[in-house]
């Protein structure tokens, strides 16, 4: 019978007055009681993918020397025909990141959040409240989606390897990838303002090409188009929203090594200035994951 049934038993009770159902909630409390037996029904047949852990996963990068492509929760939304934060929708990018999510090249590296398939007790840096929400909120929603279209044989990287609570177990391992290397990176307008520590500090050599911090894929061709003058000699960061993953795959295509890098910048900066700290406010998440 398992948890959905429980579900369903608590979404009729909801609907009467709990005085005049005894009868139902002594049966609501003997399911309760039973619960953890009846979901052995639901254990045998749960799928958990193979995703690297976040030092495993910045380690993986840096040894294999692949190209890397990411999907994260703007990345699944669109891939639904919803909204991201940094993108509205777009037909197009929809049906390419469905495309590259099926994609099978070996010479790509993809990413999958790690907190979809584990218990939140194994994802330290999540527990506070808004973090809880959102987990609960975007999982719960989009597990099932998400497991049905997985590879099976494919190794999985966290996704979430650049976010602000991960950042501190990545940054240097990470670093190391374009340590006295020459890089160019196409990032939003807006990505290095007010920034103070740069990630990208070790690089020999630096170029930077800029596009719009929002609605990115708007402007895609021409993104494009400028990222195929680059030299393939050297590595390209791209931190653009769910354009990056488009945009990373496109050009690991025509020989560059490209990476979808997300929220690197800043969670770097924050890292720094606030003297390795990966636990944060709820203030402090909303700030962060916001436009501006």
């Amino acid at each position: 019978m398992g948890i959905k049934t429980l579900l369903k038993n608590l979404r009729y009770l909801s609907r009467y007055n709990l005085k005049e159902l005894k009868g139902d909630i002594q049966y609501l409390e003997n399911h309760i009681n039973f619960l953890k037996y009846e979901l052995k029904d639901d254990i045998p047949n749960l799928y958990i993918p193979e995703i690297l852990s976040v030092k495993e996963s910045a380690q993986y990068i840096l040894k294999e020397g692949k190209s890397l492509v990411r999907f994260g929760d703007g990345e699944f939304k669109i891939m639904t025909g919803d909204v991201a934060i940094f993108q509205k929708k777009n037909k197009l990018l929809t049906k390419r990141l469905n495309e590259i999510f099926d994609s099978t090249d070996e010479n790509i590296i993809m990413g999958i959040p790690y907190f979809c398939f584990h218990s939140i007790n194994d994802v330290i840096s999540y527990k506070n409240k808004i973090s809880r929400r959102f987990l609960y909120d975007f999982c719960g929603k989009n597990v099932d989606w998400i497991i049905n279209r997985i590879q099976k044989n494919r190794t999985y990287i966290e996704a979430c390897i650049f976010s602000m609570e991960n950042i501190k177990d990545s940054c240097e391992i990470m670093r190391d990838l374009w340590r006295d290397k020459d890089i160019t990176i196409i990032s939003g307008d807006r990505v290095f303002k007010d920034i103070k520590y740069n990630v990208f500090d070790c690089a020999k050599s630096i170029e930077y090409i800029n596009a719009p911090t929002v609605d990115a894929f708007e402007k895609y061709d021409e993104i494009l188009k400028e990222a195929k003058k680059i030299d393939k000699n050297r590595i390209v960061c791209i931190i653009l929203g769910p354009t990056a993953t488009v945009l990373a795959y496109d050009l690991a295509q025509e020989g560059y090594q490209a990476l979808d890098l997300g929220h690197i910048v800043k969670a770097y900066d924050l890292f720094k200035a606030s003297g390795g700290r990966n636990i944060f406010s709820d203030n402090e998440i909303q700030k962060f994951y916001g436009k501006d």
